[in-house]
């Protein structure tokens, strides 16, 4: 079977990257789904990005950048299990807050820290939320995510903290998004417990991306 190298040492096999990757389109489908119930008069989501590899702590600066991100840590307690984080650049962090507030205030310049942080949280949430309900019925489970927590950090020391400690390479599936219609960009980083994931995944094969 052939394989891909990971830009960490290792390498995946082809069918199983492919897989992985495809999870990450389908989770984006499901985030355009569930933002799509936003009282806005126009949104879409298109995926800009996915990437699958492995990452550890020795390794995070080597594969990750350090610029400021802002979002949400969510811990997923059941399949696919792990971590996500939902990460904005500051620019598109003060854009994906305008878009939640475009209908609670009337002035969305005059809105308090507190109300943007919340309002960014509760999208970040959204996100999360919508892109692991598009696997429920794949892993055939229904898929809890844990209450979010902001966070505000460079990129590598954010994805430090969820691999802290682990000195082994970890898996991990990455993607990209975009909402053009409010200059919003977005980065989904899923850090699942790979035995769990793994077990759950190879019960699909490459015939359900074709289907």
């Amino acid at each position: 079977m052939s394989e891909q190298d990971t830009g960490a040492g290792l390498t995946i096999p082809i069918e199983k990257l492919a897989i992985m990757n495809w999870l990450g389109e389908v989770g984006v489908d499901g985030v355009e789904k569930r933002l799509c119930r936003l009282p806005v008069d126009e949104i879409s989501v298109q995926s800009e990005q996915v990437k699958s590899g492995y990452v550890g702590s020795q390794s995070v600066d080597a594969q990750f950048g350090a610029d400021s991100r802002v979002g949400v840590k969510v811990r997923i307690p059941n399949t696919p299990a792990g971590h996500m984080l939902v990460l904005f650049t500051p620019e598109s962090a003060n854009n994906a807050a305008a878009l939640m507030l475009e209908n609670a205030v009337d002035d969305v310049a005059s809105a308090s820290f507190e109300m943007a942080r919340d309002s960014l949280t509760e999208l970040s949430n959204m996100i999360a939320s919508g892109f692991v309900d598009e696997w429920a019925d794949l892993f055939d489970r229904h898929i809890v995510t844990a209450a979010p927590m902001f966070v505000q950090n460079p990129e590598r020391e954010l994805i430090r903290r969820v691999v802290a400690g682990d000195d082994e390479l970890g898996l991990y599936i990455t993607s990209r998004l975009r909402i053009p219609e409010y200059d919003v960009d977005a980065s989904i980083l899923l850090f699942p417990e790979e035995e769990t994931f793994v077990n759950a995944a190879s019960k699909l094969s490459l015939s359900v991306i074709n289907a």
